[in-house]
């Protein structure tokens, strides 16, 4: 018996793993699948938004708009609800310029 909780030891190991079916694995390849295509959304989506961002800055207008933003986690929420503000949220983190670019961007382009 394990001391600590008075159970037989045979209840205190670890589940053994089953052996996924056929169609388990299938649906969990799909699920790889579309784990990369939004991997490969989201790093696009990241790249866009750095390139919005540049351009704001080179304008000398901020490289992030709050508007924008809020309405962003507005869409998320709407159709994911809570946890969709917390997607958006990390979309957006994923997305900003580093801080050293965005600060680099501040005033009229410099000449080499």
């Amino acid at each position: 018996m394990s001391a600590a909780l008075d159970l037989p030891a045979s209840m205190t190991k670890a589940p053994q793993a089953v052996p996924a079916n056929a169609a388990e694995r299938e649906v969990r390849a799909l699920l790889a699948d579309l784990d990369g295509q939004i991997i490969t959304m989201v790093l696009r989506r990241a790249e866009l938004a750095r390139y919005d961002q540049s351009t704001r800055r080179l304008s000398g207008l901020p490289a992030s708009e709050l508007a924008w933003e809020n309405a962003v986690l507005g869409r998320y929420a709407d159709a994911l609800g809570r946890a969709g503000v917390d997607i958006g949220r990390a979309l957006l983190a994923l997305s900003r310029l580093p801080p050293a670019y965005a600060s680099a961007g501040r005033g009229a382009p410099q000449q080499e």
